[in-house]
């Protein structure tokens, strides 16, 4: 898959948005979920796991460092493709049982929708 840059706004940071994530390990196999993550009340799991949909905010908090770096310039409606080292991602720790250490993940997101939210410190 190439790039879809999508038609809408452009993705800002501090901002929450539905998002379609779909990850792999390098050699194609799926990271599959158990549960839902992200804003949880509006989170759902697709492709028995592989696929989550959320609410998300854009912050260093809630993404890890390469696919926050990577989502850098897309809009609503795009889609990206991205191969995320693992310094960037998981790192020496990676999340046992899911995703070996030192894992290059490769992860495809789609950007369905900004969501209104207020910070609870506004």
């Amino acid at each position: 898959m190439s790039d879809q840059p999508g038609d809408g706004a452009p993705v800002e940071r501090q901002h929450v948005y539905q998002v379609r994530l779909k990850m792999w390990l390098h050699r194609g196999e799926p990271i599959r979920w158990e549960r839902p993550w992200g804003l949880i009340d509006r989170a759902r799991l697709e492709d028995e796991g592989e696929t989550v949909i959320t609410d998300l905010r854009i912050d260093r908090e809630n993404l890890f460092a390469g696919l926050f770096q990577g989502i850098e310039g897309m809009r609503i409606g795009g889609k990206r493709k991205l191969k995320i080292s693992p310094h960037l991602a998981y790192g020496d720790r990676g999340i046992p049982g899911r995703i070996p250490p030192q894992a290059l993940v490769v992860a495809e997101i789609e950007f369905i929708e900004e969501r209104i939210w207020k910070d609870s410190h506004e």
